[in-house]
């Protein structure tokens, strides 16, 4: 019975966007523009020859003139002159005179026989006959007037088509430019000194061409820096190998990851194969030996592993070059997997047993190569020494790749031993896949209880940061200090991440009984990387609960440490503090602590803590309005870390906060509820206050007063169960607006006030400011506006000191409006300030708000420069609208986010239209991209 096969589809419907040529595109067309004129355009495969040809032929430029095309297809035998008789076959109209010699032709190009004069009789001399042949080809090239003859890969082509260029390099047709492409090193220019000449050298792609391709084929806006890099380097810039990476990437959830898992895409692996199968023998083994080599070697290494003598020298014809001094492999990763795919079975065993006995070679290849081998002792060893030699280098994802594979497949003597070196190193990293490990080491393996006590400690500090599996993770990771009540040191970790109040409702007053632990074990810890941990969290735990003493002694730790373990542990102090000062309103100081903590942790291979302050410098840009592209920077950080909890709440709030500006509210309601917004008990608490004091504003923005109400009870609930006031800052103007606005005076007046006992003594600038705005909103709801408007400038004041200029707008515009509803018209040039400083930052809608108002008083004035004409342009008004429909946003909600009438709106709209030719409002997306802004 034949086996089944899975049927296969492959669709390419169109080619790549064209992308990181135009230099050379335009240079070429420049020569072309002045006939006669001949370019050599040469390359290492796959650089995209064929495809500048392409380009070339439908450039605007050559649109009144002939463009004829020939290539060279890779044949046994190639056809005589058959790249010039492709191109010159679909000449046969608009031909000026020809004399008789063209006739010569006749037998060549049968197509054109009703243009060519009759055939000559053939010469008797061969030579002679030749010479006819090739006076025949310039006199047809000739005839073609204004003409551009582009040949593709002619170092493919017979000798004759060759010999026919020299000979027409010597009287070049006047009207004849020719483009034509080779490999590197095949040919070069040479031609008559009238003639204008070029020769082009195309190199790899530079990444922003890669990533325009990717964006391109993927079907995405844009892509992330890391995995922009990471394209880079698989497909070395070669445009070839970039497309068929990125068409086999089509439906692939866009991680780092992605292109290590994934196979060689099968147009490659032809190629490559093809490539492989031209070469002499002697080549074909070194480069299967570099293939499983896998790094580059020098050559004698090659040599010695291909079996090959000292002194042979080979050439693979670009599958494995130079990479450096006298080290060779190969250009890009799948051209290495393509080859090694090719292996068989024994073809691999052999050479990886033979690589295992070579001078020099990194732990962790001897283990791959043990592995590959079958030598299973052999490759525990080399893969935990591996792992050992990455921990103390700082690498991390290295070592838990080759733990987790030892660890699955270790004995009962070792298993304990290395889950432990696992568990340890997986905490500076967040990978699901670890806790999966380690709790399938504790399902199936009997080990003695104090190996079981640090597997599950391992395991709990790994759960609480997987989203919805907080409490799990902290009972075992309480379970776990039990159980290692006889080795203190291991206990130790465990109570200081129960000490650490950052996460769920669990009440501040059960964390410091944890603390008061933590206090007391510390005294008698020896290890200095643990001694160092513990300061560094209380540190971090006291900034975040407004407690001043906290920078001070900071500011008396040490700079550096002299262990990878104990540079880790610093690394995660200055990102844990960069996170409490951003809360507390020390945003000048978060700043630097964000920049140095960045740097400490991607030294010291601390991936975690890494990941969590990219988080909390998307949030510090929210808080400081610098807004420009930081909806794309958050994305980023999201998609490089789209398992983490933190982070994906941390984004989250800041999409969520961008959105409710722009006034995209179901955009924003979205947002906010990935963050956490209803449901406090996940997660960290400053961020879920936060969002929910966002989603309070969008509820008020739209009227839904019960629904803001409803939110702020979820919220308030919270704030109050866990007990840091600090954190509350931004629910407390939010909640008090949204109580006042339902009459619910009681609650609102003693939110303010308990938020206001809660932060007395605390050092929380943020929170000051917050208690100055939730008073003011409480005096204006009472109607007290002359009280209320000084309340809220002293708010702004303090906003704008941190600084934060979104929320001392807003108080500014409260104060102005306040003083408005009082009688004092004056207050409209306040108005104006705020929203100038409202358009500074882009918050277009708040702007409209404020010029809406200053319309009712009579004070708003366009220009005394009147207003600029932008004709066929969109004006910055109708780009807005544009954007806005490109969306797929109505006119009502149009009209909510830029603060305009519907009927305003309308005639935006309109405008859009006409000017974009759009034929509907679906079709602006389309239309959009391609016209300038003013």
């Amino acid at each position: 019975m034949w086996p089944a096969v899975p049927t296969l589809v492959s669709v390419r419907p169109r080619p790549a966007a064209f992308a990181g040529r135009d230099r050379e595109l335009a240079a070429v067309t420049e020569v072309l523009g002045h006939r006669p004129a001949a370019v050599l355009v040469e390359s290492a495969p796959g650089m995209g020859k064929t495809r500048l040809l392409a380009e070339l032929a439908v450039r605007p430029e050559f649109s009144r003139i002939r463009v004829l095309r020939g290539a060279c297809p890779q044949l046994a035998e190639p056809f005589p002159y058959g790249p010039i008789l492709e191109a010159l076959r679909s000449a046969g109209n608009r031909l000026g005179p020809l004399s008789p010699v063209a006739g010569a032709l006749q037998p060549l190009l049968p197509e054109l026989a009703d243009v060519l004069p009759p055939a000559p009789e053939p010469l008797p001399d061969a030579g002679a006959q030749r010479h006819r042949v090739f006076r025949a080809f310039r006199e047809l090239l000739i005839a073609c007037g204004p003409t551009v003859l582009l040949l593709d890969d002619l170092h493919r082509a017979d000798p004759g088509t060759g010999d026919l260029l020299r000979f027409l390099a010597v009287d070049w047709p006047p009207d004849l430019g020719v483009v034509a492409t080779c490999r590197t090193g095949n040919s070069r220019v040479r031609t008559a000194p009238e003639v204008h000449s070029a020769q082009v050298t195309l190199g790899p792609l530079d990444p922003a061409a890669v990533t325009a391709m990717a964006c391109d084929l993927l079907g995405v806006p844009r892509i992330s820096a890391e995995l922009t890099a990471k394209l880079h380097e698989y497909t070395a810039g070669i445009p070839f190998v970039a497309e068929e990476t990125l068409r086999a990437l089509r439906g692939v959830e866009l991680t780092e990851s992605a292109l290590d898992r994934l196979e060689v895409p099968a147009a490659l692996q032809e190629s490559v194969s093809r490539q492989l199968s031209a070469l002499p023998k002697a080549a074909i083994q070194l480069t299967k030996a570099a293939a499983v080599l896998d790094l580059p070697a020098e050559l004698s290494v090659l040599n010695e592993l291909a079996g090959l003598a000292e002194d042979e020298i080979v050439w693979s014809d670009g599958l494995v070059e130079e990479v450096d001094d006298n080290r060779y492999g190969f250009r890009h990763p799948f051209a290495r997997k393509a080859v090694y795919d090719g292996l068989s079975a024994s073809e691999r065993k052999l050479l990886h047993t033979k690589a295992m006995h070579l001078p020099g070679q990194p732990l962790s290849l001897l283990a791959a190569h043990a592995h590959a081998a079958g030598r299973v002792e052999e490759w525990r060893y080399y893969a935990e020494e591996a792992a050992d030699e990455a921990i103390a280098h700082g690498d991390t994802a290295r070592a838990i790749d080759l733990l987790q594979a030892i660890v699955a497949k270790a004995d009962e003597d070792a298993v304990g031993r290395l889950a432990k070196k696992l568990s340890d190193v997986s905490l500076r990293v967040f990978r699901p896949d670890v806790h999966l490990t380690l709790e399938k080491v504790l399902e199936d393996r009997p080990l003695p209880p104090a190996v079981h006590g640090t597997i599950r400690l391992a395991l709990g500090m790994l759960l609480v940061r997987v989203a919805g599996r907080l409490e799990q993770g902290r009972a075992a990771v309480e379970r776990a200090v039990a159980e290692l009540s006889d080795r203190p040191e291991l206990a130790a970790r465990g109570i200081n991440l129960l000490a650490l109040p950052f996460d769920g409702l669990t009440p501040l007053s059960w964390h410091e009984q944890w603390m008061r632990r933590a206090r007391e074990v510390h005294a008698g810890l020896t290890d200095p990387e643990l001694r160092l941990a513990l300061t560094g969290d209380r540190i971090a735990t006291a900034a975040h609960i407004g407690d001043g003493s906290a920078w001070a002694e900071f500011q008396a730790m040490p700079d550096t440490a002299p262990s990878v373990a104990e540079r880790v542990q610093l690394a995660r102090l200055w990102c844990n503090l960069a996170d409490a000062q951003s809360w507390s309103g020390h945003l000048d100081r978060t700043e630097k602590l964000v920049a140095e903590g960045l740097r400490r942790a991607s030294e010291a291979g601390a991936l975690y803590p890494k990941g969590l302050i990219e988080g909390t410098a998307v949030r510090l840009a929210w808080f400081r309005g610098n807004w420009d592209g930081l909806a794309e920077a958050t994305e980023d950080v999201r998609a490089r870390h789209p398992a983490l909890g933190a982070i994906v709440m941390e984004t989250s709030l800041v999409l969520g906060g961008l959105a409710a500006v722009r006034g995209e509210f179901a955009a924003a309601r979205r947002h906010l509820a990935d963050a956490s917004a209803h449901r406090p008990g996940e997660g960290p608490i400053p961020v879920v206050l936060c969002a929910a004091s966002v989603l309070i504003g969008v509820h008020l923005s739209t009227d839904d007063v019960a629904a803001a109400c409803e939110a702020a009870d979820v919220a308030v609930d919270a704030a109050r169960r866990k007990g840091v006031w600090v954190w509350a800052a931004s629910l407390v103007p939010a909640a008090a607006e949204a109580y006042t606005r339902a009459d619910r005076w009681h609650d609102a007046d003693a939110f303010v006030e308990e938020f206001a006992r809660g932060i007395e003594d605390r050092d929380a600038p943020l929170a000051a400011a917050a208690l100055h705005a939730g008073r003011a909103v409480l005096t204006n709801a009472r109607a007290k506006h002359l009280a209320a408007a000084t309340l809220f400038d002293t708010a702004a004041d303090a906003y704008a000191a941190l600084p934060m200029p979104y929320l001392a707008a807003g108080m500014r515009e409260r104060a102005a409006r306040c003083r408005l509803a009082a009688g004092q018209d004056d207050a409209t040039a306040a108005l104006r300030q705020a929203a100038a400083a409202y358009t500074q930052l882009g918050a277009a809608r708040d702007a409209g708000r404020c010029h809406h108002v200053l319309r009712e008083h009579g004070a708003w004035a366009p220009s005394q420069r009147g207003r600029r004409g932008y004709g066929r342009e969109l004006s910055p008004r109708e780009r807005e609208v544009a954007e806005m429909l490109a969306e797929g946003r109505t006119n009502r909600q149009i009209a909510d986010g830029l603060f305009l009438s519907p009927r305003t709106v309308e005639q935006h709209v309109a405008k859009v239209l006409r000017k974009l030719g759009a034929r509907s409002r679906t079709d602006v997306a389309r239309k959009l991209p391609s016209v300038p802004s003013p």
